[in-house]
């Protein structure tokens, strides 16, 4: 967590926008970049290229313009500013979205490392040659640095493959490429601006184009040397080599002679080490072997999920045991008490109790197979595949009990196409989350859990870092907010309409407003209300206060709001909505909607009463 002055946030933002990669604009670009998109949307499916389901994914009617933030890079001097634009708001989101899957499924890399993980199991016990050193390379802020010519010559390079995952043409793709590139825009401090180079961090599109950048560099620069350094390995934009210790400045010229733009930065190994990922990889200069230890950086403040914080017990072990096994398959140069040592130092620091820490680790000990972990927790659980046990073994502390029989691998010659569709159906398992409320959370997941296994239930809470502190992405005015439900207040009377929209709330007001206007403009009978709002209006001959709309509840996911419309309903006192508006609401939610109403309802009626108190106790003393 990093806490700085607003007035220093806003400073550094605004150097940050005074670059030429961007411009102002002097009005909102949403309206008109949303026909545009919607429009390439509809040339695809007019094309035959996509069917009417994707069609109406990529298409939208509630776009409005992403907020831009900075994040602070913590690990370097003056706490520079990260730009990063969310922009699932965007009118391109979901064709970028689209553009991402094409690319992803038809790119591959000799040089890609996953995660740490791999990156571990791949450089563990290399032998390296003599006189060669460990470096890293990375470029210097890649995503908005990466020039749009070397993106479409790599398009264009890369085509024969790409083609292999859509039937798009070249130049159409190339198209659809441009529309999500050159209009990247953004808002902050209620003014308007685009980005003219480089890609957005924050987009969907984004990290698999510097995928394709950064290939390209790779097998360019290695032309250019002639020769592979004995190794090369990538993630996104930091570089990990090991190469001749009389070669790395010269190779780094060359990086950096690749494109003006992007440059590289180096760091050589030190004492025999060298940080990458989140591994510290050891250079054992006597046999020039390598091996890798779990590492953190410095600033590192050692802060996990506490265990006394207010989350579901089963996370907090989950956080707990990923730690211990993040510790154990990173680490094959120190010894196992060392590593004990160091789980139990940064867990207790988190609070989690000495005993739980010695059960989780040696439950974790035991369920971590050997094939994905090198680290002497798990050094003896295949003797048979290690008859020579190497020079780093330590003995576990417990005896392991004989691994469990290998399970059958499924038959090779199914034909997936042809199982039934009820058959897939029943195996694929639907994932949804749940606010942790202690009682009730559980209760709902057990009874989930028993008659419908397929439903995994994970749990999110409802007290977090944002709620407390104050955000740095400019909020979204209320009248562009979208997938809301929402409360009109009776000018006359303390009885409130409830609505929803999945547009903006000024389209959905303005549709109000209209229907207020046909009504007094007019005779319409009660029979042809169309709303309950206009019902009201005209039987009780009131008026409805617009201006005092007010948000009640959001969601990202539109297929959520008919039920949350119905809950708030359902929740609130005086409504004049139709009774119809709840019929599909079960009963089954009612105990639970009766339970929540009651607990605010005490809450803040225990509220009221401690001011009340406060007031009595202050005049008693006076």
């Amino acid at each position: 967590m990093v806490i700085m002055l607003v007035q220093e946030y806003d400073d550094k933002m605004l150097a940050l926008l005074n670059d030429s990669a961007y411009k102002v604009l002097q009005n909102d670009p949403t309206a008109s970049l949303q026909k545009k998109t919607n429009n390439m949307a509809k040339r695809l499916a007019d094309l035959k290229l996509i069917d009417r389901s994707t069609l109406g994914r990529l298409q939208t009617q509630s776009a409005t313009c992403p907020c831009i933030y900075g994040q602070p890079k913590a690990h370097k001097p003056n706490l520079p500013l990260r730009p990063v634009v969310p922009n699932i708001t965007a009118p391109t989101y979901q064709l970028s979205k689209f553009i991402a899957h094409i690319l992803q499924t038809t790119f591959t890399s000799q040089y890609n490392v996953k995660d740490s993980f791999t990156f571990a199991q791949e450089i563990n016990a290399i032998t390296i040659p003599s006189e060669h050193v460990l470096v890293s390379f990375d470029v210097v802020s890649l995503f908005t640095n990466i020039p749009k010519n070397l993106i479409i010559r790599s398009i264009i390079f890369r085509w024969t493959d790409i083609k292999k995952g859509t039937d798009i043409n070249l130049d159409l793709f190339l198209e659809m490429i441009e529309l999500c590139l050159g209009n990247s825009y953004f808002k902050f401090r209620d003014k308007y601006y685009q980005q003219t180079f480089g890609t957005v961090m924050g987009s969907p599109l984004s990290p698999i184009l510097a995928d394709y950048v950064m290939e390209d560099l790779l097998g360019t620069v290695i032309n250019r040397i002639g020769f592979t350094p004995p190794v090369i390995k990538k993630y996104v934009d930091d570089l990990f080599l090991v190469l001749h210790e009389s070669q790395v400045e010269h190779i780094l010229g060359i990086f950096n002679q690749y494109d003006p733009h992007l440059q590289f930065t180096m760091e050589l190994e030190k004492e025999g080490a060298l940080p990458f990922l989140d591994t510290l990889v050891i250079h054992n200069t006597d046999d020039h072997t390598l091996q890798t230890r779990w590492y953190s950086k410095a600033i590192s403040s050692g802060r996990l999920l506490n265990y006394h914080s207010y989350h579901p017990t089963n996370m907090k072990l989950n956080v707990a045991t990923n730690f211990i096994k993040r510790v154990t398959q990173l680490t094959t140069s120190m010894p196992i008490e060392q590593q004990k040592h160091i789980i139990f130092q940064n867990l207790r620091q988190n609070n989690y109790p000495s005993s739980l820490i010695n059960r989780l680790m040696n439950r974790t000990r035991i369920a971590v197979t050997p094939s994905t972990a090198h680290s002497s927790f798990h050094a003896e659980a295949e003797p048979q595949q290690s008859p020579q046990p190497p020079a780093n073994h330590h003995p576990t502390l417990e005896p392991q009990p004989p691994p469990p029989p290998p399970i059958p691998p499924p038959p090779t010659n199914i034909n997936t196409s042809e199982v039934p569709p009820t058959e897939v159906q029943e195996t694929a398992a639907t994932y949804k989350s749940l606010p942790n409320i202690p009682t009730l959370t559980p209760s709902i997941i057990g009874i989930l859990k028993k008659d419908y296994s397929l439903v995994k239930i994970a749990t999110k809470t409802e007290k977090s870092v944002k709620t407390l502190l104050r955000p740095v992405k400019d909020p979204v005015p209320q009248l562009d907010q979208n997938n809301i439900v929402y409360s009109i207040p009776c000018t006359n009377c303390d009885r409130v309409y409830i609505g929803m929209t999945t547009n903006q709330l000024k389209k959905r007001l303005s549709g109000h407003r209209s229907n207020i206007n046909k009504l007094t403009q007019t005779n319409i009978d009660v029979e042809q209300a169309k709303t309950a709002l206009i019902k009201h209006m005209i039987e009780e001959q009131h008026t409805f206060n617009l201006e005092g709309t007010k948000i009640v509840d959001r969601t990202f996911r539109s297929t959520a709001l008919p039920m949350l419309e119905m809950c708030h309903i359902q929740n609130t006192p005086h409504t004049v909505n139709f009774r119809t508006d709840v019929d599909s609401l079960h009963t089954t939610y009612a105990g639970i909607l009766h339970t929540v109403k009651s607990t605010l309802t005490g809450r803040k009626q225990s509220r009221r009463n401690t001011q009340l108190l406060a007031v009595d106790t202050t005049n008693h003393t006076e």
